[in-house]
């Protein structure tokens, strides 16, 4: 009597003996549209806003901005039907606060920081043929660095003590009107899943899942987790 465990192996060496006929190693690049969430972001800024009040001040968020669209470039190389490795350049797309500003000094000021951030990652990529026709789910692991930018725009007015000619002083309001930029950088990790399609080993179509935590630190406001949607396309050479 074959015992039931011993059968289940019969089905998986069929797969991956098809998987291996119809596959060739090969190396690949593509480029992939991202729907992507800065997620935590304006939550942090908020925050960072909300802590500006005091008796004298007073301070209040507008606008906040964590979502919007990206795109990433790729390249890997996939070796066997069930293993690859790839590198990516992206662009995230830009998160931003609008927040006001009053106190005794500055009867209003208005402040408009957009962060930037750009990642470059390595990762293993894992697939699983769903048939001989070129299907398979994948799964990927690995990491790179970040590098982001904030920019500061400042616009108001600011109540200035003018000494006259008879050596009185009086209140002047000015314009005021600045920009500030700021750089950073860091190491993360992240992951991802997804299923593509193999056409004829010219090209791939895909769509996936990714997600990277910890991105950004407090001199750009936050800290964040990039979740990403996307779908790309990628030619074999």
């Amino acid at each position: 009597m074959v015992r039931p465990h011993l059968l289940l192996v019969v089905p998986a060496v069929l797969l991956a003996n098809t998987a291996s006929a119809d596959f060739y190693s090969h190396r690949y690049g593509g480029i992939s549209l991202l729907d992507s969430e800065l997620s935590g972001f304006c939550s942090q800024v908020q925050s960072f806003v909300s802590n500006l009040n005091s008796e004298e001040q007073q301070a209040s968020a507008r606008q906040c901005k964590e979502q919007g669209t990206g795109w990433k470039l790729y390249s890997g190389w996939q070796w066997t039907p069930f293993l690859a490795v790839e590198a990516d350049l992206r662009q995230n797309p830009d998160s931003s606060i609008r927040f006001d500003v009053s106190n005794p000094a500055l009867p209003h000021l208005g402040v408009h920081d957009r962060v930037s951030n750009r990642m470059g990652n390595l990762f293993f990529v894992g697939h699983l043929p769903v048939s001989g026709n070129g299907l398979s789910v994948f799964g990927k692991l690995g990491g790179g660095f970040w590098l982001s930018q904030i920019t500061e725009r400042q616009e108001g007015e600011v109540i200035l003590q003018v000494r006259m000619e008879d050596d009185s002083l009086q209140e002047v309001v000015a314009p005021v009107s600045a920009k500030l930029s700021e750089n950073d950088s860091g190491f993360h990790w992240g992951y991802g899943a997804g299923i593509s399609y193999r056409h004829r080993n010219n090209w791939t179509l895909r769509a996936e899942w990714e997600v990277f935590p910890e991105v950004g630190s407090d001199k750009l406001r936050a800290e964040y987790d990039v979740q990403t949607t996307s779908l790309g396309w990628s030619f074999h050479f």
